[in-house]
């Protein structure tokens, strides 16, 4: 099997490519694209707690912290204390942050109608239902 038949490399590769095209966006913001990720799954009305968000993004604790804790000194997030759990803190988006995070929402609809407009609809649909059972098998096999 050659490697560009493979399934992990083809994901790989393109997963490469729109992080190049996230990042070249994100610089003008002195940031990168995980950064853009953190503040599009952050709740704009509630905040979102922090050890929800390494799970729902699939990145780990420490990279997740280092990650916060740039936001925070850019003035983009900061945190509250959760009022159920004074242990934990609540990730809010600053007005600044809110300014990042409609850049951020406008880079990704954008490159989804991009994508999106090469294909017809049943084929978004197979190709979405695929990456969908690919993580189930991946999920069942842990």
């Amino acid at each position: 099997m050659e490697q560009e038949d493979t399934i992990d490399y083809n994901i790989r590769k393109t997963w490469y490519n729109i992080t190049k095209m996230y990042n070249r966006t994100a610089t003008e913001y002195m940031a990168s694209m995980a950064l853009g990720m953190i503040i599009l799954n952050i709740d704009i009305i509630e905040g979102t707690p922090s050890t929800q968000l390494g799970p729902n993004m699939g990145m780990e604790a420490t990279s997740l912290s280092r990650s916060l804790n740039k936001l925070e000194d850019a003035g983009v997030i900061e945190r509250k204390p959760d009022p159920n759990d004074k242990r934990k803190s609540v990730i809010h988006l600053t007005p600044l942050g809110m300014d990042w995070r409609e850049v951020a929402k406008g880079v990704v609809i954008e490159f989804n109608e991009k994508i999106q407009s090469h294909f017809e609809k049943e084929e978004m649909d197979i190709f979405f239902a695929i990456l969908k059972k690919i993580n189930k098998i991946i999920d069942e096999n842990k």
